[in-house]
């Protein structure tokens, strides 16, 4: 497997649109601290937080296109034919899937620590293990891109079902978001002047919150939303949560790809 990993990491490093997303990531991080700057924000904290949203719309469109391209080149079939087990491809495919998350995060991080640090402020404590926490969660992510494009060989096709599939958990998880965060008593004020606190009709109690958010926390941009508006579970169940979408997800993959037939 070790030449195989080579072989794709030698292709990230001349990929033309690898290192223009990772532009376009430290401009995305450059505007997020002008933004606090701006503000006058005394943390930055959510600018550091946040990172997970851009960086996986990022990778989406960098692991379809990058895994397309094998298939539509021929390479694919190539590593068959000379020898290579199927479950090695897949595996090595991953890890190279990560890897390009990864430093596609560090460029979003590097102008926070050249820049956002001095000009705003250091980050405190509990960013620094939100943004440890948020690179497991990139990973879950690159794990479901990984799997479909493995499992649809259509370049197109693929960067298409992965950017929907990107915004649409994205919609799922803000509307989570957006039921857990829903008060459970509102200010209600009378006639005479005087106000009371009234209980939300609207507020999700009991089995059904418990529920929501589970699957908040298990969601990987469940999990994005909530480092970018406050984490309310703990971050090593968030931990176990990703590393179990990147087993089901791996899994699921390497099962298809083994019989997928490719021609």
């Amino acid at each position: 497997m070790n030449r195989l990993l080579i072989a794709n990491f030698m292709r990230v490093k001349k990929n033309k649109l690898f290192w223009a997303l990772c532009g376009v990531m430290s401009l995305v991080s450059l505007f997020m601290i002008v933004h606090a700057i701006v503000n006058n924000d005394s943390q930055i904290d959510n600018a550091m937080c946040m990172f997970v949203i851009p960086v996986e719309i990022a990778a989406a469109v960098f692991i379809s296109i990058f895994f397309g391209t094998e298939y539509g080149d021929g390479t694919i079939r190539n590593k068959l034919v000379v020898g290579h087990d199927r479950r090695q491809i897949y595996f090595a495919n991953s890890i190279t899937a990560a890897a390009s998350g990864l430093v596609l995060s560090a460029a979003y991080m590097l102008p926070i620590v050249i820049l956002g640090f001095p000009a705003v402020a250091l980050p405190t404590v509990e960013a620094v293990k939100i943004v440890a926490v948020g690179v497991l969660t990139l990973f879950a992510f690159c794990s479901l891109f990984t799997m479909v494009s493995m499992i649809y060989s259509n370049k197109a096709g693929a960067t298409v079902v992965n950017l929907v599939l990107a915004f649409l958990l994205l919609i799922a998880a803000s509307w989570l978001c957006a039921k857990l965060m829903t008060p459970e008593f509102y200010t209600a004020h009378g006639t005479g002047g005087g106000s009371e606190y009234v209980r939300n009709p609207n507020y999700v109690s009991g089995i059904a919150r418990t529920i929501l958010q589970a699957l908040c926390d298990l969601l990987p941009s469940g999990q994005a939303i909530q480092f970018s508006m406050g984490v309310s579970s703990p971050l090593w169940a968030l931990s176990l949560y990703s590393m179990g979408v990147c087993a089901v997800c791996t899994a699921a993959g390497v099962v298809v790809f083994y019989k997928k037939d490719i021609k």
